[in-house]
């Protein structure tokens, strides 16, 4: 291929003079073509002229001719829209075009007058008519002329350019051809001379080999193309079990793959540098520290690769990584228990940063009550199904293997749950059901005793003995959040429950109260005092009159579905009901009033309904002063009573 551009470029002149003749020839003919036609609209336009005042002559003299007026519309129409018959071009001059178009209209004037002279009308119209007409010819003719003497002036200027381009082109060639061959020449001499430093530098790389045989580290060389493994040392063929065959790809030996490899550095690699990478061999299960290095190997360029086996260090390093990783989730973990009051989310956040951290599918925690057990808490993988429906008051006899070894304060590790089978059927079946592989459970302590237990689902199997370990320090710092939990529950149940009815106390009547004003919804209150509670303690005791007020915070729970129940007194109490109408408010009312028309507990009771409960605390008055009148009625069927009346709210 070469050879063959060499000898085009030294005919190149001779070529661009041939193409210079050829585009002179054609565009001559183009020219000679295009100037007939011309001419042949110049003459044919000159015929009109002659011919219209020949024909007025002959109208003039009563000689009517109307061959000659066919003849006539012929040649109009021929040299407005091209004709074969007369072998007439459309001529592409605008100027022409126009008066063309003036001959066709004053042409038409004439032929009509023709026939009015005919008719017997005067002749000194159609006279005056050929007269303009024939100057209107004239001033047509001469602008055809115009145009074919510009084409021709074109025509000239462009055979010029083009020959003009074509001997500039030739002497560039020449130019170029002599230069080039100037060039080829110095090539050939490089090209000698980087052959002979090619065959030195080859007897010195020979000479170099034998101390990359003998190094202990693996390495390879390859073509930076085509992948062709050009080299590999002593190790490197005792490591991949490779012989001397030829062709053998570095992708298919080192890597094992069909194809070259997406992460390979050869589009990285420049010259005089080392690039450095590490990777984990899919043949060997060694982890590397390469180094790669771009090459001259029998003068083509190659990827040379050195391979140092570190796979203990980056071991220790990722063990190492791993452990500061648990450790930082760990304080997490132990962060969010300790800043988040509620226990559900804290709990469901360590389980969640468990799971990710040891590849788990699930993390959750089960809790014992009784002869049951309960998943209390669970995190799940995308795209696992949760599990926590499912395991709610299980029986823990089904189990009792597993809940001997908690006892014991130790951990169960099931690795494959296929060996449960055979000796725990009823265990294997409900974790196969949720697809669980493997399962780690660490059991919870409370108080000396085991309460629960913390478990993963399907962790891999490298990850257990972490997992475990994990799980161990958490479960203690988890069970301080459950009893911190259940410790802040039990302190707001004293803070606002009256512990007696189970109705909520004072305390909590004063923040609903004000809340309520604040939402200025619709409202109904009930206020009601247990009568007689003073002459029941006097006479019976205090358990009666406790006995007494369980037995009326009963009797208003069942008159009253819907509200919010309050003891704000030793025999007080105040039912708030929110989001109902007045007359289920009523209903409430009326049955509540029955309820309490029994002689062994009565109550008196005064309720109040407003659309606004911004004034809330006037409608409670309302209430209770409504309350104390039935009081006051039923004092006076009843005898006195020494019982002091408070009247804050």
């Amino acid at each position: 291929m070469k050879k063959i551009f060499n000898r085009l470029r030294g005919k190149a002149v001779l070529i661009f003079l041939g193409i210079a003749l050829i585009l002179t020839g054609v565009l001559s003919g183009n020219t000679i073509k295009g100037l007939q036609g011309n001419a042949r609209v110049i003459n044919y336009t000159g015929i009109v002229r002659g011919a219209t005042q020949r024909l007025i002559k002959k109208e003039l003299n009563h000689v009517p001719d109307d061959g000659l007026i066919a003849r006539l519309d012929g040649i109009l129409e021929g040299l407005a829209k091209g004709s074969s018959e007369f072998d007439l071009i459309c001529l592409e001059c605008p100027e022409y075009q126009e008066l063309l178009t003036e001959m066709l209209g004053e042409w038409t004037e004439i032929k009509k007058e023709i026939l009015n002279f005919r008719n017997g009308r005067e002749g000194d119209l159609l006279f005056s008519l050929s007269e303009d007409y024939f100057e209107l010819a004239d001033r047509t003719v001469l602008a055809a002329e115009v145009f074919t003497e510009k084409s021709v002036q074109n025509t000239k200027y462009a055979l010029i350019y083009v020959n003009g381009i074509c001997i500039l082109l030739a002497v560039c060639s020449a130019l170029s051809a002599f230069w080039q061959d100037k060039r080829r020449r110095k090539l050939d001499e490089a090209e000698q001379e980087n052959k002979r430093k090619s065959e030195h530098l080859s007897k010195m790389f020979q000479q170099v080999l034998t101390p990359m045989n003998e190094i202990s580290e693996l390495m390879y060389i390859s073509d930076i193309d085509t992948y062709e493994l050009l080299f590999i040392n002593n190790a490197g063929r005792e490591t991949f079990q490779c012989d001397e065959r030829e062709g053998v790809k570095c992708y298919e030996l080192i890597q094992g793959r069909d194809e070259p490899c997406p992460f390979c550095t050869s589009p990285l690699l420049k010259t005089d540098e080392n690039y450095t990478w590490e990777y984990t061999n899919p043949i060997t299960k060694r982890h590397y520290l390469l180094k790669d290095r771009l090459v001259e190997w029998e003068g083509r360029p190659a990827r040379m690769e050195i391979a140092f086996d570190i796979t203990e260090t980056a071991n220790e390093k990722i063990e190492l990584q791993k452990r500061v990783d648990m450790d930082k989730i760990m304080v997490d973990c132990i962060r969010e228990l300790y800043r988040n009051h509620n226990f559900s989310e804290a709990a469901f956040y360590v389980l969640e940063q468990a799971g990710k951290l040891f590849m788990a599918d699930r993390a959750y925690i089960i809790v014992f009550h009784g002869e049951y057990f309960s998943n209390t808490s669970e995190w799940c993988r995308e795209g696992i199904e949760p599990q926590k429906e499912n395991l709610q008051n299980i029986p823990k006899a089904e189990y009792e293997a597993w809940f001997e070894l908690f006892q014991n304060r130790e951990n169960l590790i099931i690795e494959d749950v296929d060996s449960l089978k055979e000796t725990m059927s009823e265990g294997y079946e409900i974790l196969e059901k949720q697809g669980i592989r493997s399962v780690v459970l660490v059991p919870l302590e409370r108080g000396g005793e085991v309460s629960g237990c913390i478990g993963l689902d399907n962790p891999p199997a490298g990850f257990m003995d972490n997992g475990v370990s994990f799980l161990e320090a958490i479960r203690y710092f988890l069970m301080l959040a459950m009893k911190r939990n259940e410790d802040e529950q039990e302190l707001y149940r004293l803070s606002y429950q009256d512990t007696l009815t189970s109705f909520y106390n004072r305390n909590r009547y004063m923040i609903d109260t004000e809340e309520l004003a604040v939402r200025n919804i619709p409202a109904g209150v009930v206020y009601l005092d247990l009568n007689g509670l003073k002459e029941i303690n006097d006479m019976y005791g205090h358990d009666a009159g406790d006995l007494a007020l369980k037995e009326c915070a009963r009797t208003i729970q069942k008159a009253v579905k819907t509200g919010m129940f309050y003891r704000i007194g030793g025999d007080e109490f105040v039912i708030i009901c929110t989001g109902i109408e007045e007359d289920e408010f009523n209903r409430y009312v009326c049955e509540l009033k029955d309820s309490f028309r029994d002689e062994k507990c009565r109550a008196a009771i005064g309720s109040k309904w407003t659309e606004k409960s911004n004034n809330i605390r006037s409608v409670i008055a309302e209430a209770d002063k409504m309350m104390y009148s039935d009081k006051e009625a039923y004092y006076q069927d009843h005898g006195p009573t020494g019982r002091y009346r408070h009247y804050s709210h």
